[in-house]
């Protein structure tokens, strides 16, 4: 499997087993959906961290990073709390739910790195410089 397609892979694995973790019936399935929703996570993060570098002329790439991980740590700061309002008032298993379409709506982005990253707005960047 390439890297671009295992970005869209693993961002479909991480809202699949957040969606198996609110639906599990039974412990077991609820421990399996973790396991797939830690797998999935744990390449979205490095391989969409990677396109962003990529993406930018090499000068910015530090840059780029650390725009990327800023936005991360915004996303946590605010919908780790936001989270847990919900959970008080809609219950445990909704912010399973509500997760795995957050994961979802990260699903096109990672399509969208399917086609390989050039021609017009390569030659934007280069005439930039």
């Amino acid at each position: 499997m390439s890297a671009r397609r295992s970005r869209l892979t693993s961002v479909l694995v991480e809202a699949a087993g957040l969606a198996l973790m609110e639906l599990a019936p039974q412990i077991a399935l609820a421990l399996a959906g973790a396991a797939l929703t830690g797998f999935g996570y744990s390449l979205v993060y490095p391989g969409l961290g990677v396109e962003a570098i990529r993406r930018v002329p090499p000068q910015d790439r530090g840059l780029a990073m650390g725009a990327y991980t800023a936005f991360l740590d915004v996303a946590l700061g605010f919908g780790t709390p936001a989270l847990g309002l919900l959970a008080n008032f809609a219950g445990l298993g909704t912010v399973f739910l509500v997760s795995a379409v957050a994961a979802l709506c990260a699903a096109p982005i990672a399509a969208s790195f399917l086609r390989p990253f050039g021609g017009a707005t390569a030659a934007r960047h280069a005439m930039s410089r």
